[in-house]
């Protein structure tokens, strides 16, 4: 993950009210260069602390865990934490200051965030950082829903907020998106096609897949291909035009294929009794 292009930003007061929480302060910044660590202390608020790059351990209470790009760390009120850096280079750190309802009821956690989710990051700070440019010392009010986005989006991370059910996500629209895109979805097209038609991140597109079918795209597609194929030498057709027909031409490789799914060849399922 590659985030270095990433200049310091400090919103100091950023006075983002709304019924259940508060965002105090949001700042990307490196640790302080003549620090090597930063020592075991505690906070009044929660925090949120996502590493864009560098490494070292960050200390939990007793408790000791890797940092390293993609690390991300919450700390619910009085959850004592320090930092040790393990390379010349400061770390690179959004920092999340905030105060939310039911916050002491959570456990400090340190996770780390998938491909799709560091590529979101990217995209929101990216946003952000233009949204803030000329404005000075100024708060301007676009950032806010950046912000809000940011920290939803840690916190589901760190089972503090709850996942969307499937329900919720087809209200966003993903749902029938994903329906339309596995129905339109060509058969003889390489996977790596399917993602980048579909716009998504390959990651973020398997769980969506999963949310809908139970299955990754990779083995929903073999599943169809499996089912056409069946049906196909059911019906007598040749086992070189049923591996054309389901996406897999060669005929020597569909018919390793369709044993591995089936634990028979093509030409002897097709003879199988009923």
């Amino acid at each position: 993950m590659t985030m270095t292009r990433f200049r310091s930003l400090l919103i100091d007061k950023a006075g983002v009210r709304m019924p259940g929480l508060h965002v105090m302060r949001f700042a990307l910044h490196r640790h302080m260069p003549e620090h090597a660590s930063v020592e075991l202390h505690k906070h009044a608020w929660s925090q949120v602390l996502f590493y864009m790059d560098g490494r070292g351990v960050q200390m939990l209470r007793n408790a000791e865990a890797r940092i390293e790009p993609g690390s991300l760390v919450v700390l619910p009120p009085g959850a004592p934490h320090a930092f040790r850096r393990e390379k010349a280079r400061a770390p690179l750190c959004l920092m999340i200051d905030f105060q939310m309802k039911g916050a002491r009821a959570h456990r400090a956690d340190v996770c780390g965030l998938g491909r799709s989710e560091l590529a979101e990051v990217q995209r929101h700070l990216a946003h952000l950082l233009r949204l803030y440019d000329g404005a000075g010392k100024a708060f301007r009010w676009e950032c806010v829903p950046v912000m809000l986005q940011l920290l939803v989006m840690f916190l589901r991370a760190a089972g503090w907020i709850a996942r969307l059910r499937p329900a919720q996500a087809d209200e966003l629209g993903s749902g029938a998106a994903v329906r339309q895109l596995l129905a339109k979805m060509d058969k003889n097209a390489a996977l790596a096609q399917v993602v980048k038609q579909s716009g998504y991140q390959r990651d973020y597109l398997n769980r969506l897949v999963k949310r809908e079918t139970g299955l990754t795209l990779g083995r929903y597609r073999a599943q169809q291909r499996l089912a056409r194929a069946k049906e196909l030498l059911a019906q007598g057709v040749r086992v070189s035009e049923v591996a054309a027909e389901t996406g897999l031409p060669d005929q020597s490789y569909f018919a390793r294929w369709f044993k591995k799914q089936t634990g028979r060849m093509p030409s002897a399922w097709a003879r199988r009794k009923e």
